[in-house]
């Protein structure tokens, strides 16, 4: 029998070392900050020696409680590690995707059924709470991550494209567009976590957004359907709309443009192996992130022409 604290006490442990005080690692883990106290106090007393220092402000971590993290980081990576080996053994052929729920709501679902199509042996499985550190471990075989990345990286991306933006509408809305300065003629539609999507297309595009009219959702996904409703235009990726666009539910008045923004796909290093990974990987690069050309229906002025205009953001 090993002689060890409680393996639950030590996880709690990992958890709260990553926050400035207990009250805000009680606020993330759903506990109350005394619960958290007394965990971490009944942890202390089964080492002998003081993990944390308490100050008005918070706490942190003595070097007992900073070797502690360590171990505990290492020890739980390396279980991880094995859990997901054994599962993934009698997994049969199936693959593990990891991708925000926007890119799967829009990016993977509506092409999926190619795959299927294509592969019918395969099950997917799809986890929209996943990052490279899930990905590195093994809890994944495939993750999608969209924008610049932080390095050194756990494992190998592969640069699968380049993002594409431009303002997106119901077809009836293009009757009040004639020109790219009529686009402030309705409304532009935000989603709350990038507000300064509007903005980006326009400098990307050298075009001058002066006093907009703006409607924000709380998500993408709403201000698409606001914009196939006919409530105004919303920004988007080219890849994320490219089934709207070829059903007829939406248009690219002004086309789309490259933004400083990439697309990247990871596979897990030992689940390369796999028959059925290999099969998604090419599958997703030579069908779903290829970004063809969608023809605008605006044959005004191109907009890229106009780089001498300034651009304000909306």
């Amino acid at each position: 029998m090993r002689k060890l604290p409680i393996l639950k006490s030590l996880h709690l442990f990992e958890a709260v070392s990553e926050f400035p005080s207990f009250s805000r690692a009680a606020e993330r883990l759903n506990m109350t900050t005394g619960a958290v106290s007394y965990q971490m106090r009944l942890l202390e007393d089964w080492f002998g020696r003081r993990l944390f220092v308490r100050h008005s402000s918070g706490v942190r971590l003595t070097s007992d409680g900073e070797q502690l993290k360590r171990n505990c980081a290492s020890a739980f990576t390396m279980l991880e590690k094995g859990c997901y080996e054994l599962r993934r053994r009698h997994a049969g052929r199936s693959v593990v995707v990891g991708c925000s729920t926007t890119f799967l709501s829009h990016g993977l679902l509506p092409r999926i059924g190619r795959f299927r199509k294509l592969y019918p042996d395969i099950d997917l499985v799809f986890e929209t709470e996943a990052d490279l550190d899930a990905l590195a471990v093994g809890a994944l075989d495939i993750l999608f991550v969209v924008g610049p990345l932080k390095r050194p990286l756990p494992v190998r991306e592969v640069h699968a494209a380049n993002e594409m933006i431009g303002p997106v509408c119901a077809p009836a809305t293009l009757e009040a567009i004639k020109s790219p300065e009529d686009i402030l003629s309705i409304s532009l539609l935000h989603e709350a976590d990038r507000l300064d999507a509007w903005s980006e297309w326009a400098g990307a595009a050298a075009i001058c957004l002066q006093r907009p009219r703006k409607v924000v959702f709380d998500t993408f996904s709403l201000a698409l359907e606001a914009a196939k409703s006919g409530l105004g235009a919303a920004i988007s990726s080219q890849m994320l709309v490219r089934s709207n666009l070829e059903k007829g539910e939406l248009v690219a008045p002004f086309g789309f443009v490259p933004v400083n923004r990439s697309i990247y796909m990871f596979a897990n290093g030992q689940a390369r192996n796999s028959a059925a990974v290999k099969q998604f990987e090419r599958w997703a690069l030579s069908e779903m992130l290829s970004q063809d050309h969608q023809p605008s229906p605006f044959r005004g002025p191109n907009p890229a022409d106009q780089a001498s205009r300034s651009t304000e953001a909306s």
